[in-house]
This record gives C-alpha cells, structure tokens and sequence, in this order.
C-alpha cells in the first residue's frame, strides 16, 4: 500500500465516493491554504454532497459505510497535510510533539466544525420539510397488526413501510390482501429445506441482490430470483416465505419503530408480476404463534448476546445423536466465545431460526442454556406440516381413526342386535342397563362387572 492511499482509494470504485473525495480534499486545501473564495466554492460542494448522503441515509438507500468512508476521508487528508508540514520540522523526532501535531490534526476544531455545520444544515432542511405519506406513527401508540388490519379492511392500495435501527421493510397492499414484501436487507441466506437437503446463498449473490436495490429500485427478494437464487416455480415461494419471515421479526420487535403509508394509484410492473396472495388475517395469527413460541426460546436464551457454552459431556453426547447440516455448522461456532446474535451473519439464518437450532442442542444435552432439558420440550421441534400434501396427509390420518372408532362401535352394535334406526343409546349400553336392572331374567351376572363393562363399552 502506497503512502498517499486513502481509505476511499482501497474501497470498490464507485462514482459519488470519487466525486465526494474531490469536493473534501478541495476544500480542506482552501480551508489550510486561508483561500476564502475557493473555501466558500468548495463548501458549496461539500454541503450538495453531503446533502445527497443524508437523503440517501433517509431513504435507506445508503450503505453502512457511507457516513464512515465521508469522516473517514476527511480526517485522512487533513491528517495527512499535518504531518507532511510535521515532517519538514526541526522537533518531529520529539514523542510529545508528534503526539500534540497528530491530536491537533485528528481533532481540528475548524474541519470538524464546518462539517458538522453541513451537517446540520442539511439535517434541518429534511426534517423542514414534509414527509411524502398519508399517515404515519410508532408502534408503541398503535401495534403493526392493527395497522395491518385497517388497512386491509379498507382494502387499500399503497405501500407501508416499517423502519427500526437495522432494516427496514416495504410492504405492498391490494384488494386487502399482500401483494409483495420488500425487505432492504435480506438477512436469511439459507433456503427452506429439510434436513436432508441444504441450499445457501452466497453473499456475493446476497449483496448485489441488496445493491440492485439501491441502484436500480428493484426489490431486493426479486433481484434475488432474477439472479437465480431458486428455479422459476420455486419463486413465489422464496418470496413469500423471506417476505413473511422478516414481516414476523417486524411483529416480535420490543423496542418502538416507525411505520408510513403512501397510497398509490398503482403498484410498480415488478411487484404486480410477483404477487404472492398472503391473506393478511392468516399472515397475522401465523406471526402471533410464532410470537409465543419466540417468548419461549427468549427463556431459554434470555440474553442474545452472551457466549453459548457446550456441556462437559457434549463429545460423548454427539456420538450418538445425528445432526443436519446447520446444526453441524452451528457446532463449529460454538467455542465459549460466539454468542447467538453473532451467529446470524455466520450462519445465514435470522436469529429465530438460531434460538430454535440451539433449543434443540440444549434438550439433547449438547450446549447449555438458562432453563433445564425439561422445560424445553417442544421447543426447536420441527414445525408442524405447512406443505398442502403433508397437511392432507395428516387430516387424512385423523379421519381414518375417526372412522376405525366408528367401526369398532358398529360392530358391538352388531352383536347386541342393534340397527341403524337404534336410538342415540347404543345396543350395549341398553343391554348393560337391563341387567343392571334385573329385568333381563339373568339374576347371575356380578353387578360390578356389568358396570365395568359398561364404561368400558361407553
């Protein structure tokens, strides 16, 4: 690495960093060089871009990096011009004054105040002006879920968004149903599957779906199928089920987020082309039972960011026990220093998915956890069916033992004489009662054992 490299100069190329870079180091040279022409030109340009950062900050739309990469290069450049003045001076080899030269350069009250003025400036004129929406809140006045239900009553036509620190989702509505939800960051890399199959998305793949997105408006989920992510008839799938997924942790979020909505006369050509028909009322009562399985796992790991430890015993356990692909590679991890969160983005799998695969762990006495083996029986256990073949299946299953019951009914009837005109009392029933009667002229049978068979018959 050259001397003169700056941290803009390492990061991929892209055209607004260039540009940005050129306005900074024009206009620290105008601020050290006391040039107040060229220092109010290259203010002007430094407050358009950095203008054009927040409205990207505002929109979502920016990286994570941005704001750092902005500071960064100007501290860089204006480090750099204090040292190569440091460097030419007759104390440079004195620790004290290296140490003042490098504070004063890093902590330059006149840089940092101009760019915090832009700043400013810029925040004051977005919050200034309005919002483009037609209503909007915080959860901790009205819940996402009566919100949801509104707007699906009305059967309205727009767009809402909900916002928290790290995500944000965009959820299209028509004809009170779901239509699309557009997730800016995509958080599950693993495909749906079973334990015999694992399917994981590369973050190669994960984060030009993301920067499609940014660049060219294009929801993130559906640049993901247009990349290949999934065959063509597993697409409305995968939108669904990441769509759905991160419409939950929106719905389990315990710190207050803000929502809007934007009504539109029409949904975009991509959304209407990949319409997943969620019924919002079965969205929601399937995000409340995940809620409560969700305050289950939360006892079990009340604090997400503390190490998972394994259990003494966790070799002479996993001998016998067979693990699936995730929970191999959760395993991996699991060195008394990584904590749950901190494997969401090792893993590819949203922190609930993460709970329920350690759930699992710690009921076969794998890893530890803050409750017994006991008290988590049935959490982490496979879901129950939610494919149409295994749903029929199992009604299928429940109606044959239905009618095995009735069988067996049917038969005694039978052989007590019954017919299909018999009253509601069956034809053992009515011969049970008569000789507990002692009309049935059979003074020999033991009364105790008649009342056993009866219960036993009813």
């Amino acid at each position: 690495m050259s001397q003169d490299a700056t941290p803009a100069e390492l990061a991929p190329p892209n055209a607004d960093a260039t540009e940005l870079k050129v306005r900074i180091g024009a206009f620290v040279d105008a601020l050290v060089h006391h040039d107040d022409a060229a220092y109010e030109e290259q203010f002007v340009h430094l407050l358009t871009c950095t203008r054009a950062l927040v409205d990207r900050k505002l929109r979502m739309d920016g990286r994570k990096s941005d704001t750092r990469d902005v500071l960064g290069e100007l501290m860089f450049t204006r480090l750099r011009q204090a040292m190569l003045q440091f460097v030419g001076a007759d104390d440079a080899r004195q620790a004290t004054k290296a140490a003042a030269w490098a504070m004063g350069a890093l902590c330059a009250v006149g840089t940092l105040q101009e760019f915090a003025k832009a700043f400013d400036e810029s925040l004051l004129r977005a919050s200034a002006d309005a919002r483009d929406f037609n209503f909007a809140g915080r959860t901790d006045f009205i819940c996402v879920e009566e919100v949801l239900q509104m707007l699906a009553a009305g059967k309205h036509l727009g767009c809402l968004s909900l916002e928290k620190a790290d995500n944000r989702l965009d959820i299209f509505l028509k004809d009170g149903r779901i239509v699309l939800l557009d997730p800016h960051h995509v958080v599950r890399r693993v495909l749906p599957g079973d334990s015999m199959r694992h399917r994981e998305l590369s973050e190669a793949m994960v984060h030009e779906a993301e920067t499609r997105r940014v660049r060219d408006g294009v929801p993130a989920l559906i640049a993901l199928v247009e990349l290949g992510a999934c065959k063509p008839e597993e697409s409305r799938e995968l939108l669904r089920a990441f769509g759905k997924e991160m419409l939950f942790e929106f719905m389990r979020e315990e710190t207050p987020f803000l929502f809007s909505y934007r009504r539109l006369d029409a949904l975009p050509a991509n959304v209407e082309a990949h319409d997943i028909r969620v019924n919002v009322t079965a969205a929601l009562l399937e995000g409340s039972k995940l809620n409560d399985d969700w305050k289950r796992l939360q006892q079990a790991f009340p604090d997400l960011d503390a190490p998972i430890e394994p259990c003494a015993d966790m070799f002479a356990r996993l001998a016998n026990t067979p693990l699936s692909v995730l929970e191999i590679k959760l395993l991996s991890l699991v060195q008394g220093d990584t904590s749950p969160r901190a494997m969401v983005s090792r893993l590819g799998l949203p922190i609930f998915d993460v709970c329920e695969v350690l759930a699992r762990l710690a009921r076969l006495g794998i890893v530890t956890a803050a409750v017994g083996p006991r008290a988590l029986l049935g959490v982490g256990d496979d879901p129950a069916p939610t494919d149409v073949k295994e749903s029929v299946r199992a009604a299928m299953q429940a109606l044959d033992a239905n009618d095995d019951q009735a069988q067996r009914r049917s038969a005694i009837d039978r052989v007590f004489g019954a017919t299909p005109a018999t009253s509601a009392l069956s034809a053992l029933d009515k011969a049970l009662d008569k000789a507990l009667d002692g009309k049935d002229g059979d003074g020999g049978l033991d009364q105790q054992l008649l009342r056993l068979l009866k219960r036993l018959g009813g």
